[in-house]
């Protein structure tokens, strides 16, 4: 060790760096999330938390320049006093590094935040890939020892990405964050504990690397493997035996984006569940009719119009009403069976009485909506993502599924923060049953938990948020609960992945409690998201 870190003249500005952080999440001018940790991490994940604040948190592009300038310089700034100083080459260096990061962990941030604004896990899980691939990647370079970027990034290889002091420094992170998820009073008190984490990852990269580093590495690519296979392998649940038939009628809705036929919903196995396709409707978004088209459905659609995607994203207020008219002559008990969006629909027609229903169950229905996004051209917290989302677009189409944030659902569900929350606080009518049943995929973009208050909250299923409904762990939940049976046994390992990851997330908004009451009153004159 050097007399200079032996004076501790190179840990100062990092404890320093760390106490601003501490101070500024005690002011309110940061929020306290597990991912305030990052502020203080290893280099690029520092970059990664600068930017899912700024993206959310600015209210104008000038705010979000002029800030990502200052904390770029900040950072710059504290990696060459980590990497011996303050002069021209090492300052030079930092600012080549981040810049080479900046592109990439850009990307990611924006696609965390879309995957919040959302709700769709499938931009979640890349952007937590791609950051890990910077990290164990980027994150040794800089302490390589006296070299240029090109010539650090080529010794960080040779001696196997340092995955010896890596691994450790990421199980680190990984657990801080759990603890700070899982006890959130002790999310600042954290702060310190994570850049001290960071310092000895410094400190150990200025020690003699491993004699076999590519072994060591091969090593590790080859236990990640292993342990991927049996993830996916493990994935898979038996088929239930078939549940006895059951009474009344059974209304399927298909959530945002599906048309006539077409959605997973429409392939649910309803003849498991004991309905005969006699008992089975389907719900349509352009209201009622003589009949659909087939195409997927496990049954033939008798009732309802025809219906494109584009009919999924009307007001909220014609769906209510489009559900309460369809749901209105079905022979009770009704089971209803909503999935995403569509259960947001069902909750408000029956919470505000215009449709009665016996049972309400509940798939990949979001408890929260924790991000919003702000109107086109309106200052406000998030206007620099709500630009970027809507140039996004043509490759969000590209990648994933049609999609218009400023159509009238979108900015009434998922505009504002709060509107989730505010649709599922409404009081069903006593007698109603509900099940709800998560992807564990989507349980990262529920900061504030996937309970519901409602009769039962399945074990979340090891399944994409789309392949829920043709799940069989779905099947065995409805079964259960159409019978009036003990639910499935739940491991209490099942949302470990979701602890351990959610502070990758992007910090929730603040809600008001009067503007999310405000914001469930879809039935009056205003629209959330504007007149």
């Amino acid at each position: 060790m050097s007399r200079w870190e032996r004076r501790g003249a190179r840990w100062w500005p990092l404890a320093a760096a760390a106490m601003l952080v501490v101070v500024l999440a005690v002011c309110g001018v940061v929020p306290v999330w597990p991912g305030q940790l990052h502020l203080v991490a290893l280099p690029p994940l520092d970059q990664f938390a600068d930017l899912r604040l700024l993206l959310v948190r600015t209210d104008s592009w000038s705010q979000f320049l002029v800030l990502l300038a200052v904390v770029s310089a900040v950072r710059i700034m504290l990696m060459a006093w980590l990497l011996g100083g303050l002069d021209t080459r090492r300052i030079r260096f930092a600012t080549a590094f981040y810049a080479t990061a900046f592109g990439p962990v850009l990307l990611a941030s924006c696609a965390d935040a879309t995957a919040y604004a959302m709700l769709y896990s499938r931009a979640f899980w890349p952007a937590v890939a791609l950051v890990a691939v910077l990290v164990w990647i980027l994150g040794p370079v800089p302490w390589q020892g006296d070299a240029g970027l090109r010539a650090a990034m080529g010794r960080t290889w040779r001696r196997g990405l340092r995955v010896e002091v890596m691994v450790p420094y990421c199980a680190a992170i990984l657990a801080l964050g759990a603890l700070a998820e899982r006890v959130p009073a002790l999310t600042v008190l954290l702060v310190p504990v994570s850049a001290a984490a960071t310092g000895l990852t410094v400190w150990a990269m200025g020690r003699a690397p491993l004699r076999r580093p590519a072994a060591a590495l091969a090593a590790v690519l080859v236990a990640s493997t292993v342990v991927s296979v049996i993830f996916v392998r493990t994935r898979a649940y038996d088929d239930p035996e078939p549940g006895p038939r059951q009474a009344g009628s059974l209304l399927v809705m298909a959530g945002i984006d599906s048309r006539s036929g077409e959605g997973t919903m429409h392939r649910a196995d309803v003849q498991r569940l004991g309905y005969e396709c006699e008992q089975v409707y389907y719900f349509s978004y352009a209201g009622t009719g003589g009949g659909q088209p087939r195409r997927d459905a496990t049954c033939p659609i008798r009732t309802g119009a025809p219906y494109e995607p584009a009919d999924t994203h009307r007001p909220v207020e014609e769906q209510v009403a489009l559900f309460a008219e369809q749901a209105a002559n079905l022979q009770r008990p009704l089971t209803v069976a909503a999935h995403s969006h569509a259960g947001w629909i069902a909750w408000e027609s029956v919470a505000t009485r215009r449709a009665q229903v016996d049972v309400l169950i509940l798939v990949g229905v979001f408890p929260d909506t924790p991000l919003g996004f702000p109107p086109p051209q309106v200052d406000r917290p998030g206007r620099v993502f709500g630009d970027l989302l809507r140039w996004a677009v043509p490759a969000i189409e590209f990648a994933f599924f049609p999609f218009d944030p400023d159509t009238p659902a979108a900015r009434q569900l998922l505009g504002d923060a709060g509107s989730a929350q505010a649709v599922l606080g409404e009081t069903l009518p006593e007698g109603v049953r509900v099940l709800s049943i998560a992807s564990a995929a989507d349980l990262p973009l529920m900061p504030h938990g996937r309970r519901l208050d409602v009769e039962r909250n399945g074990c979340p299923v090891r399944a994409a948020h789309s392949s829920l409904p043709t799940s069989a762990a779905f099947d065995d939940e409805v079964i259960r609960f159409l019978n009036h049976r003990d639910p499935v046994p739940c491991p209490a390992w099942r949302d470990w992945g979701a602890v351990v990851i959610q502070a990758f997330g992007v910090s929730p908004a603040n809600v008001d409690e009067t503007v999310r009451k405000r914001a469930g009153r879809f039935r009056g004159r205003r629209s959330i998201g504007g007149s």
